[in-house]
């Protein structure tokens, strides 16, 4: 059957990546994506520039490579990176209006820049280079995709002997041509091995190059000292088709490398996420960090996204500071240094070449263990938590063993959701409404006031909370408060934003071009200038809830359990 091409932006949805399995390129397991409804596989935005889903790829299942692309299949899709170009192009995902159907054969196109894919009924062959998708429906469910080597005795058996690189798939025990303009062609016969080329599996790596069986570790990655031992486990391998000695491996845990065999050397290719959904966000300088969910079970920590989407860094937990299964709720970043509040206390990461790592629990003098909110100084750092508002030294390394730096502790008992600092003033959301300290200091404290007005929306619980030039943000589980602070800790309520179209508030973001209320139902953003208003909403613009939300001039960063959202913003600072 000949199916036109159409663009990947029209037929993504018949793509489900599962749960590979063995050495192979086989696949199984049900889909878990989300689907975005009726919006189409981008929602409500036409090019895929403007609407990147980054997840995880840290356990890359298998692996194919063209004659200029190699394909990484994960647990949220397959990633493609240019070899020739050195560069990450924007990954195949489970984006939109999904089925169950699961890929259960991977295989590079040896003759073009493509990639087959085998589905319960079908063959899919998607071109990178255009972004185009074929489909070819067939009999059965393939389990082996081979390409026609031609020649006398080739795979048809043809007078002719000129090979046109066709795919020779087996499904169900028959065999089936299909062109590469998607005409499928029942053989009569099994093709001989001589006609075929076959995809090499990782069993034949194995064969030719004993060493990645026996000592993987030495030829993968560095152990640092002060992290847990991990064993290196590959799972896929594949072999460039006009480079013998480049070796393409998929691991368990540390993502995709490029091996060199002959001189034993590996340079590691890390893409997307450590961890699968993303808890709690912070900007950098070119990029963003992003923290888990903790619902990973191999390795936890911190994910570095470049902006422009091709630099990944990945930091885990130390010996004496796990990250494994620890959920990420607040994160910041100054200077070299990260402050993660996670459901087990603070966590002090060093970003730099050391990536140390301290954490505080209630054993330190925490109120709680839930840290929900950070706010950092050039000191140290607030920490609110379920139970309280707390100071840490940012000057200790745990010199003083008494107090490892924790000093005052406030609001003893009460749920502290979001801080933010204006200026000297730590603005505080508590379950008790707003409130603020002039002034604070780590050691002594300081006085907590209420802001001054008789607004019982100021005594409401106050779950998020930003700054932009002079405006405070303060979000309540009914509405959004703009106030203008004055005289310090004095705000003068100036409007409303509705908050119903976006569910439960999780976080606010303001800066002089838009404010943006993101909720469990989608987000919400507003134009300073004239108030014009535009919704984004789950499942058709979103794939999930959105638990936190950074931006910068360029771009709008969306934390959610299905992965990292990226969105580029117009001039005005709005969306596409």
């Amino acid at each position: 059957m000949n199916v036109r091409s159409l663009r990947v932006s029209a037929l993504i949805a018949a793509l489900s990546v599962g749960v590979l399995t063995g050495a192979s390129c086989a696949v199984s397991g049900a889909n878990t994506g989300t689907g975005s409804g009726a919006s189409g596989p981008l929602g409500g935005f036409g090019q895929r520039e403007e609407r990147q889903r980054i997840g995880s790829f840290n356990n890359v299942q298998a692996v194919a490579v063209s004659r200029r692309y190699v394909f990484a299949a994960g647990s949220s899709g397959i990633a493609i990176y240019d070899r020739v170009m050195n560069s990450w192009l924007p990954p195949l995902t489970r984006d939109a209006g999904l089925t169950d159907q699961q890929i259960t054969v991977l295989a590079g196109d040896p003759v073009e820049d493509a990639l087959w894919l085998g589905v319960p009924g079908g063959v899919i062959m998607y071109r990178p280079l255009t972004e185009q998708l074929q489909r070819t429906i067939i009999t059965g469910v393939p389990d082996l995709i081979a390409f026609d080597r031609g020649g006398a005795g080739g795979a048809t058996g043809g007078a002719t002997g000129v090979s046109t690189g066709d795919a020779i798939v087996r499904a169900g025990g028959e065999w089936t041509r299909i062109s590469r303009v998607g005409i499928a062609t029942p053989m009569m016969r099994p093709p001989t091995a001589s006609a075929l080329i076959l995809p090499r599996t990782l069993n034949d790596l194995y064969t030719q190059f004993p060493t990645l069986r026996t000592q993987p570790s030495l030829l993968l990655r560095s152990q640092p000292s002060d992290r847990p031992l991990r064993a290196v486990q590959i799972i896929s391998g594949a072999v460039s088709p006009e480079r013998a000695s480049e070796v393409w491996l998929g691991t368990a845990g540390d993502g995709l490398f490029r091996l060199d065999p002959a001189f034993m050397q590996s340079t590691p290719l890390p893409y997307g996420l450590m961890e699968p959904g993303v808890g709690a966000l912070a900007l950098a300088a070119d990029g963003v960090w992003a923290a888990g969910l903790g619902q990973a079970f191999d390795r936890g920590g911190l994910s570095f996204v470049g902006s422009d989407l091709q630099r990944f860094r990945w930091i885990d937990g130390t010996i004496s500071v796990p990250l494994v299964g620890v959920r990420g709720l607040s994160l910041v970043t100054r200077a070299s240094r990260a402050w993660l509040g996670t459901d087990r206390g603070l966590v002090r990461v060093r970003l730099d070449g050391t990536q140390a790592m301290q954490a505080w629990g209630v054993l330190d003098g925490l109120p709680d263990e839930r840290v929900l909110s950070v706010a950092t100084r050039d000191d140290g750092v607030w920490a609110g938590t379920a139970r309280g508002l707390v100071y840490v030294s940012d000057s200790s390394d745990s010199r003083n063993v008494r107090t490892r730096g924790v000093g005052v502790r406030l609001l003893d008992n009460m749920p502290v959701h979001a801080l933010q600092f204006t200026g000297d003033t730590l603005w505080i959301g508590t379950e008790a409404g707003l409130m603020a300290i002039a002034s604070p200091n780590g050691s002594v404290g300081g006085v907590v006031s209420r802001p001054v007005g008789n607004d019982p929306a100021l005594r409401r619980a106050v779950r998020a909370l930003a700054w932009s030039d002079t405006v405070l943000l303060a979000a309540t589980d009914d509405a959004v408060l703009r106030l203008a602070p004055r005289g310090g800790v004095e705000p003068v309520r100036v409007d409303l934003l509705d908050v119903r179209q976006v569910g439960r508030v999780t976080k606010v973001a303001i800066d002089d071009r838009t404010m943006w209320v993101a909720g469990t139902d989608g987000v919400v953003i507003v134009s300073r200038r004239d108030g014009a208003t535009r919704v984004l909403r789950v499942p058709g613009d979103l794939p999930g809830p959105v638990l936190d939300i950074a931006m910068n001039r360029d771009f709008l960063w969306l934390g959610t359990p299905q992965g990292l959202i990226r969105l580029r913003r117009r001039g005005d600072g709005g969306l596409p």
